[in-house]
């Protein structure tokens, strides 16, 4: 019989969206545009999205965009401090670290930062620059630079969330050994990790799986939670 445990951290966005799978806003439960929504506020906005790139993808105009970017900030000022903190962090040194220590090289964003400073997320400054450097490499640059800023959250969010699940992966594997029983990881799927489990044991190991997902990596201020889920195969589990 196999095992699947899903770690998922239990919050809600602004359209009011649960990760909880029995509430009635559960996220699969809603309609795609309204999962869209959710997504775009909840990660984009988190990984830099700016007003433009969040105006096209929910189909506002450009003020609508701007107010709700300007709201999520200010619900969550955390996550604006955050955001500034990491942006001067790699300007300044050309690299970030994620929570648990990996590192993300990003040497291109200091070094633009250096020559022209934050003046090239300007559109009239990079257009000062077209006679001197030609229209394709100014517009190549302000992408080199804007893009690095991003991806320097983006990086942070996501190896972090790799990291809890492959740590939790690697202790589950030495929990079964310790216990002598039959049980291994055998994929992960995104926050998902499926475990082969002999039958006879997979109500006791539950708990281990469940009590390894959610405390093997610490998070200040967020609380995971990593349910069960037992199955004959990953389709009914998941």
């Amino acid at each position: 019989m196999g095992l699947l445990f899903l770690c998922s951290i239990q919050t809600e966005n602004l359209e009011g969206v649960s990760a909880d799978k029995k509430a009635d806003n559960y996220l699969k439960k809603l309609d795609p545009v309204k999962r869209n929504k959710a997504k775009a506020y909840s990660l984009g906005v988190a990984y830099g999205m700016e007003a433009y790139a969040l105006k096209m993808t929910l189909g506002v105009d450009q003020k609508t965009a701007e107010g709700l970017i300007k709201g999520y900030l200010e619900g969550f000022p955390g996550l604006a401090k955050w955001r500034e903190n990491s942006r001067r962090t790699v300007k300044d040194t050309g690299f970030i670290k994620n929570y648990v220590g990996r590192v993300r090289h990003l040497p291109r964003v200091k070094k633009i930062y250096e020559k022209f400073g934050e003046r090239m997320m300007d559109w009239r400054f990079r257009q000062s620059l077209e006679p001197q450097y030609g229209r394709d490499q100014v517009i190549k640059v302000y992408r080199d630079y804007r893009n690095g800023l991003n991806n320097c959250l983006n990086f942070q969010l996501q190896s972090l969330a790799a990291a809890v699940v492959n740590r939790a992966a690697l202790q589950i594997n030495r929990k079964a050994n310790e216990l002598g029983i039959d049980a291994k990881v055998q994929a992960q799927v995104h926050d998902q990790l499926i475990i082969n489990c002999d039958e006879k044991d997979v109500e006791m190991f539950a708990p281990y799986v469940q009590e390894i997902m959610e405390n093997t990596t610490k998070l200040p201020g967020v609380t995971l939670k990593a349910p069960p889920e037992i199955a004959d195969n990953w389709r009914d589990g998941h």
